[in-house]
């Protein structure tokens, strides 16, 4: 049943599904989709957004069989009590890992770029603090937030636009797909990571005003955002630096926006980190969102908020425990790799049962 109190339009809807998509990811996405695809990411990135649009269509078909409920509420109708609690522990334990990657990414790269001399601790619970102050909310609340801050998006693409004039180089995206298909896929393998947030869905649905149609197109329309600014960081990254360039530089972003200045404003990296850290901050509230929905879920718990102190507390102490680059790397790549389990492989099967499964 819907909470009439409590519901979001489509728009934010959309809105919410881009902020949870766009992400700490922008920064680091060029670099990571050229180690594997060169100068055809950009190539990679289309063909991730087709992946995550068939994705939306699976879960908007399962979604629609069960209106009105969540993934926890489903695994527990199609396969059981006990297999579907397993299945709201594993999404909440998801949920709390994804939050812990933010932050650690997130604090990685203001130590290295903005305060070096800052203790790890204190940027990490600035942020989960900030967090928490709006996670709490409702749904509705939450919402406007992050559909007013989406009119920041705008201000990154400006940000590096700005550079343009500088220096680039259209050659070096020629000629298109000389890296070869397989090169191609494997670079698509490295964007779904980055733009995974769809799995939203599976609980912003009942929050959502309006029929499914709806919010069919209105997550679809998110996703086409998403690829599309991504595709567009990623082209512009790849005609400023050179194939082999790019491949030493992990945040390249940033660098080509350093290497402008204004007499205005010297540094514009710093102002687009202001922006930047709005964006995480809403990566963040979302997968917050999740592993307290669930955890209240688990525990018949009406409101999300009084579980949600526990798990962003469990979000800090896990977020300092990796300390070197290669703990970091190890972290990254073991999210990813369970990653396809939740958004993937577990809806997809969901999906395969409810078609054999009356109700």
């Amino acid at each position: 049943m819907k909470n009439q109190s409590v519901m979001i339009t489509k728009y934010q809807l959309m809105f919410m599904i881009i902020q949870t998509q766009i992400g700490v990811g922008v920064i680091g996405l060029p670099y990571a989709v050229h180690q594997k695809a060169g100068s055809d990411g950009w190539i990679s990135v289309l063909i991730a957004g087709c992946v995550i649009q068939l994705l939306i269509l699976c879960y908007w078909l399962l979604l629609r069989r069960y209106p009105g409920e969540t993934i926890f509420t489903i695994s527990e109708r199609m396969l059981g009590k006990f297999a579907g609690i397993l299945v709201g522990i594993s999404y909440t334990v998801f949920g709390v890992l994804i939050s812990t990657l933010v932050l650690v990414l997130y604090q990685d790269i203001i130590s290295l770029w903005v305060l070096p001399s800052t203790p790890r601790w204190v940027i990490i619970m600035i942020m989960i603090g900030t967090c928490l102050y709006l996670a709490k909310e409702n749904m509705k609340i939450i919402a406007r937030f992050f559909m007013f801050v989406t009119a920041l998006i705008p201000i990154l693409i400006i940000l590096v636009l700005v550079s343009f004039p500088h220096h680039t180089e259209i050659r070096y995206l020629f000629p298109i797909g000389h890296n070869g298909m397989n090169n191609i896929i494997s670079g698509a393998n490295s964007v779904i990571f980055s733009i995974i947030g769809i799995e939203m869905l599976f609980f912003l649905s009942m929050y959502t005003e309006g029929s499914y149609r709806d919010i069919l197109k209105f997550s679809s329309l998110a996703n086409l955002f998403t690829t599309i600014f991504y595709t567009f960081l990623v082209i512009a990254c790849s005609i400023v630096f050179a194939p082999k360039e790019i491949l030493i530089i992990p945040q390249p972003v940033l660098y080509m926006l350093k290497s402008i200045s204004f007499k205005l404003v010297e540094r514009i990296d710093l102002l687009f980190f202001s922006v930047w850290i709005v964006i995480v901050a809403t990566s963040l509230i979302s997968y917050l969102l999740l592993a307290s929905k669930g955890s209240a879920h688990l525990f018949s718990i009406k409101q999300h908020k009084k579980p949600l102190y526990f798990i962003a507390f469990i979000v800090f102490v896990c977020a300092l425990i990796p300390e070197t680059q290669f703990d970091i790397m190890k972290l990254n790549s073991f999210i990813g790799d369970i990653s396809y389990f939740f958004i993937v492989g577990l809806p997809l099967f969901l999906l395969i049962v409810s078609f054999f499964k009356k109700e």
